[in-house]
């Protein structure tokens, strides 16, 4: 069920949020049914529905009936799913990357195979799920009935299986969602499923109840936090009849028309939340903001990004004593905002205001949050020529860089500083992106999109915990690329940048915020403090098996077993004993080529 926020602050019908979220009554659900269309599934849920925590609901872009009611709960180490669909055939439904087909790790159920539950992965978009290795799916119950298909199942958070998506604690605000995926149809086995999918970004750790959506809960946090809000919003842009339109726009901090203290221009930003026009919401496949100097196309050199969206995101909020400072330098003080519009069905006449909601308060806070931009983000690289092939682009920050910034305070006690997120960036030839932090000649951390998806998240949000950055710690951001163009501005050339949010935030130079990017020749070394620029290493890659991706690797070791059978209210004997069967005699063999499309 949506939820919308009122926006006669601006005096408009518009609605401020329409996001697919938790309702207190999952009966709601497939609101385009009528009561007798949706008794079996009614009665399903007044049985069932109390073992499990939480739900959602994630609509089709196809007709109102269609979508995935989402039922879950997370018992120590093991999380227990439901799912909901109007099919007679099959059911596929897993965690995704970055919340498309690519890098995604899936359960399949065929009501042909009513014993089955098929642990599966996808690599590439548009290639046909393969089997796991490791079987880690249980099979816990199943209702296929008068066009209802309802699958339970139950796994580790943690499988330790490459061929698996860990899935990791989301509960803090500021965090990466987990990014649910469905597909289904009434086939007797997998095949293409049309507008049958959907998708959502949820917080699956969460503890709220059910009587508060968790855009409810975000906004409560938001609102009692904040002094006030500004929005950025489109004003009827006409969208395309193209596939795909990717917008920019871009607003100067005085035509917010912010209404602060006299001699007051600087603002502390604690949280951002997207605003979807409910007529064109359907088109809005992703959007990027950044701040940046003023709104000519040289101001490009001055960007840093502030927030990504994908659809199910209801937006962040940032800890109480944690906030990030917007217009206070001659550097941020324009907002620019790009919105990718999928249009494939070449509809015309849409008109879209979409944008966001940004929350603010007047005064600082205890820290103070910033960005470091490693990689490449003065895109020095410009109209250098990509191979053919695939590539991998290497650019190394050195430890002096850290010790030269964070070294300052060296009689301050703790001279570290915490991350908060990493945000990775790449353009369409993109297909797999890392950032590590080393200490010594340690690898301590690293933040990965192995199946990097440009389509789905322009700027990927990486689910992580927090970590510490030390003095002399080093950077290195790698992008790998498959048949390049060129490095450049547009979505259609190429760019490797990093964003990594942090706090308390620290200065290189003068004012500059912390950045160490790779320089051009004809700026002075030591601008952003002394031994803050990369070094890049170039490799011309063999073939895809030199891409280095954990995800889809499990060699060969099942290194944890899955979780036993969980006896629910109303489970026979039958369903007890399928288990048992997980992975004997299952090989996917029905999987044809019309698979290729199974989800997004």
């Amino acid at each position: 069920m949506g939820y919308f926020l009122s926006r006669a602050a601006l005096g408009a019908a518009l609605l401020v949020a329409f996001i697919s979220g938790t309702d207190a009554d999952a009966t709601s659900y497939f609101p385009a049914l009528n009561t007798d269309k949706k008794e079996d599934y009614i009665n399903w849920v007044n049985v069932h529905s109390s073992l499990y925590a939480r739900h959602t609901f994630m609509a089709s872009d196809g007709k109102g009936e269609e979508g995935a009611a989402v039922f879950w709960n997370i018992d120590g180490d093991t999380v227990h799913f439901a799912v909901a669909v109007r099919a007679e055939g099959w059911v596929s439904f897993g965690i995704s990357e970055a919340g498309g087909m690519a890098g995604s790790d899936l359960a399949l159920y065929q009501a042909s195979n009513p014993l089955e539950l098929v642990d599966a992965y996808i690599i590439e978009d548009r290639s046909t799920p393969l089997r796991d290795d490791c079987q880690d799916w249980t099979l816990n119950d199943t209702m296929v009935e008068n066009g209802w298909m309802i699958v339970e199942m139950s796994r580790l958070l943690n499988t330790k299986d490459g061929q698996d998506h860990a899935i990791k604690n989301d509960t803090d605000l500021w965090a990466a969602p987990t990014r649910f995926i469905a597909a289904w149809g009434d086939h007797d086995s997998v095949s293409y499923h049309g507008q049958k999918k959907s998708r959502s970004s949820v917080r699956l750790f969460a503890n709220h109840s059910n009587d508060l959506t968790e855009m409810q809960v975000l906004l409560e946090t938001l609102e009692e936090g904040s002094d006030g809000y500004f929005d950025f919003v489109e004003d009827d842009f006409d969208v395309p009849p193209v596939e795909t339109y990717y917008h920019d726009s871009c607003r100067t901090f005085e035509e917010f028309n912010i209404d602060l203290p006299e001699g007051q221009s600087m603002i502390t930003m604690i949280g951002a939340v997207p605003i979807l026009d409910e007529e064109t919401a359907q088109f809005v496949h992703h959007f990027a903001v950044y701040l940046q100097r003023d709104c000519s196309e040289e101001s490009f050199f001055t960007r840093t990004m502030v927030y990504a969206w994908a659809p199910g995101d209801e937006g962040w909020a940032l800890p109480d004593d944690i906030g990030f400072p917007v217009f206070d330098n001659v550097d941020n003080q324009a907002v620019f905002l790009q919105i990718h519009y999928d249009n494939p069905s070449l509809i015309e006449g849409a008109k879209d205001s979409s944008g966001l909601r940004f929350y603010y308060t007047n005064d600082e806070r205890t820290h103070q949050a910033g960005i470091i931009e490693v990689g490449d983000p003065w895109i020095s690289l410009y109209g250098e020529s990509i191979d053919k092939g695939h590539t991998k682009y290497s650019f190394t920050c050195p430890g002096s860089c850290s010790s030269s910034i964070l070294g300052k305070e060296r009689n301050s006690g703790d001279q570290g500083v915490t991350i908060m997120s990493e945000f990775l960036h790449m353009h369409q030839a993109g297909v797999r992106m890392t950032n590590e932090v080393i200490r010594g000649k340690e690898v301590i951390h690293t933040a990965v999109s192995d199946v990097f998806d440009f389509n789905q998240q322009g700027v990927f949000h990486v689910s992580q915990d927090s970590y510490k950055v030390l003095p002399g710690d080093s950077f290195r951001t790698t992008c790998y690329y498959k048949d390049g163009t060129k490095f450049g501005l547009s979505s259609s050339e190429e760019m490797c940048i990093a964003y990594v949010m942090y706090y308390p935030r620290k200065q290189g130079k003068g004012s500059q915020p912390w950045s160490c990017p790779h320089l051009p020749e004809d700026v002075p070394e030591h601008t952003f403090g002394f031994g803050c620029q990369t070094e890049l290493e170039h490799t011309t890659l063999n073939d895809a098996s030199e891409l280095q991706r954990g995800f889809g690797d499990s060699s060969d070791e099942c290194k944890a077993e899955p979780p036993a059978d969980i006896e629910q209210e109303g489970q026979g004997d039958e369903h007890e004993s399928s288990a048992h069967w997980l992975g004997v005699q299952f090989f996917l063999p029905y999987l044809s080529a019309l698979a290729v499309a199974v989800l997004m």
